[in-house]
């Protein structure tokens, strides 16, 4: 993981240190350093006409919890099955900042019930703007 640390300030331009502390800070708010992320095939989530949507991260504790979220508010529709990828806070802050289309990122906190929030809704988590997560790493704007 150190690695990734590494990697991501240097591609960047970041300080080590600020991005350390940020990704400290991190795990102690979302309690845990790994997500579960599910990728759906291009299309299964509506018509994007070939523009780029701005998009939110979505990030789960648990592989039952992506799912459970992506069944219950029918993102995913036979036979688009989505494909879950565990990714440390590290890979997600990379995705964010290589990726202008994801505006933010949503690290849900562990829900032992998901059919307590509203259908339609994010559930509770910890919910980062890019302009968050800029700021969270002292980049400057």
């Amino acid at each position: 993981m150190e690695d990734d640390v590494h990697t991501l300030a240097a591609e960047q331009g970041l300080n080590l240190e600020a991005l350390r502390a940020a990704l400290a800070a991190l795990r102690m708010h979302a309690g845990g350093d790994a997500f579960y992320v599910f990728w759906l095939p291009r299309g299964s989530i509506g018509s994007d006409d070939g523009k780029k949507r701005s998009r939110t991260l979505l990030a789960f504790p648990s592989p039952d919890a992506a799912l459970g979220f992506a069944q219950r508010n029918r993102l995913v529709h036979p036979p688009a099955v989505p494909r879950l990828r565990l990714l440390s806070l590290v890979q997600l802050l990379r995705a964010m900042l290589r990726e202008p289309s994801i505006t933010a990122l949503h690290l849900v906190f562990d829900t032992e019930d998901l059919q307590a929030y509203p259908l339609g809704h994010l559930p509770p988590g910890l919910h980062l703007t890019r302009a968050d997560v800029l700021h969270l790493i002292g980049v400057r704007q």
